[in-house]
């Protein structure tokens, strides 16, 4: 198991034998375009390249870690990806106090409150901390949702079935009986087809097929069991080799909408499967998050949560529009929709943030460095949104490192909507806010919390 910090670098001769044997890297690259063509399943990343993103194999003696984090597992061997903020500074880049649970349970605990993913998140932290990698974590997920989804209600769908008898149910192919029944001399046989509501369709063959294999490469005795229990309930229905597209075949209605994530990650565990077998190794897994997505998402969440029944929270809100389209002085229409990362909307007033998952210096350098290394395009964008929204205040939200100090002084730019009217000023200050969890979740939660409690209540 070798682990690395995203954006960094890792020599060749550092991965292990396995994968500097000939033709390891194309393989392990095919690998990973693969998944990423898949990662749809969880998040929207807003990458519009086809080429797989992960990992940049273009270095002549290294491979580059890209901006997400997760798990790799190829050949039987292991690359954890930690977040950069995971680094003791931005210079720092000993992985060797790196331990996978923190990983582990930081994901757990940014996914518990993340809506910017397509993720099944149901309450059972205890089972998810016994994860021991991140394929542990997902099967967890997954038996633990699809247990959830049968016990509430199974699904049965209505299926064609074509016969040939004297008694007819559905619809007679009067075509088959003109042509070849009759000139036969079998006038008491018809064909007919009719729909059954049958639990051994294409849903529940997928989900025995991937609990099948999840049961041959979980470690975790308690999966075991609930899958077992699964596969019992599932008796009934046909052992099917499933592939991925299969997937694509089953459509769902509104009324078995939770089993949407179920298909979704069965695709996903099916995916690895043909992946494993290509490959000839059980052990081979792609579990990747683009970091950025999750600190929007988390913090997003978490205010949500914070301010339930006090203000109405959106993220990624939409609406409104910086520009109309107008050309030979006709109006065409609205464009270049703006989008603010978190919008809470009180009774009287509107507060935007956004949030940046970049490092900027340290406050007490404000004085030597105006800018604290924040990107003149995003106070730009935050300036566009404070004049289209009305906004009574504004907050740029940066993570702290994992044992950085919190920030005691505080930062804020002034923004002019009308230099003649002092009154048309909006403030924007700039968070710096704890991410990764410090001494446990309860102590963060805490902190986060403060930071907040204090900016709102001031609105």
């Amino acid at each position: 198991m070798i682990n690395g910090f995203e954006f960094s670098k890792i020599k060749l001769n550092k991965l292990p034998e396995s994968w500097q044997e000939e033709g390891a890297m194309e393989e392990l690259e095919s690998f990973l375009q693969e998944n990423w063509q898949q990662r749809s399943i969880f998040y929207s990343d807003r990458q519009i390249t086809s080429r797989q993103q992960f990992i940049d194999f273009d270095k002549k003696d290294a491979i580059k870690l890209q901006n997400y984090i997760g798990t790799i597992t190829f050949k039987g061997e292991q690359l954890n990806i930690f977040p950069k903020i995971f680094k003791e500074d931005e210079d720092d880049f000993d992985t060797d106090h790196l331990k996978t649970e923190d990983l582990i349970n930081n994901l757990v605990y940014w996914l518990g409150y993340c809506d910017k993913l397509n993720f099944p998140f149901v309450s059972m932290k205890g089972e998810l901390s016994e994860a021991e990698n991140l394929m542990e974590l997902f099967i967890t997920i997954y038996v633990h949702y699809v247990k959830a989804a049968i016990g509430r209600l199974r699904y049965h769908q209505y299926e064609d079935v074509a016969e040939t008898g004297s008694f007819v149910k559905g619809r007679i192919d009067f075509k088959d009986y003109a042509l070849r029944k009759y000139p036969q001399g079998q006038s008491d046989k018809l064909n007919y087809t009719y729909s059954s509501f049958v639990f051994d369709n294409a849903l529940n063959r997928i989900i025995k097929c991937t609990c099948l294999f999840l049961l041959n490469i979980t470690n975790q005795a308690a999966n075991k069991e609930i899958i077992r229990n699964i596969l019992m309930v599932l008796g009934d229905v046909a052992n099917v080799n499933c592939k991925p597209y299969d997937c694509d075949q089953v459509h769902l209605s509104a009324l078995h909408g939770n089993y949407r994530i179920i298909l979704s990650m069965s695709r996903m565990f099916l995916l690895n499967k043909i992946s494993s077998n290509k490959i000839g190794m059980t052990e081979t897994f792609c579990f990747l998050f683009p970091a950025e997505i999750l600190f929007e998402g988390f913090i997003g969440g978490f205010i949500k949560e914070m301010l339930a029944g006090k203000a109405r929270v959106r993220t990624q809100a939409g609406g409104q529009y910086l520009a109309e389209l107008v050309v030979d002085g006709e109006i065409l229409g609205n464009a270049f929709m703006l989008k603010e990362d978190i919008l809470v909307e009180f009774d009287d007033s509107i507060v935007v943030l956004d949030t940046k998952y970049k490092e900027i210096e340290r406050f007490s350098r404000v004085r030597e460095n105006r800018k604290l290394k924040i990107s003149d395009s995003d106070m730009k964008q935050m300036a566009v949104y404070a004049l289209k929204r009305g906004a009574k205040k504004l907050f740029l939200v940066y993570p702290l490192h994992k044992n950085e100090e919190m920030e005691t002084l505080e930062v804020r730019y002034d923004i002019y909507i009308d230099e003649a009217d002092a009154a048309k000023c909006i403030p924007l200050e700039i968070l710096k806010v704890p991410f990764a969890c410090r001494e446990n979740e309860t102590k963060s939660k805490e902190m986060l919390r403060k930071i907040f409690d204090k900016i709102f209540t001031s609105v």
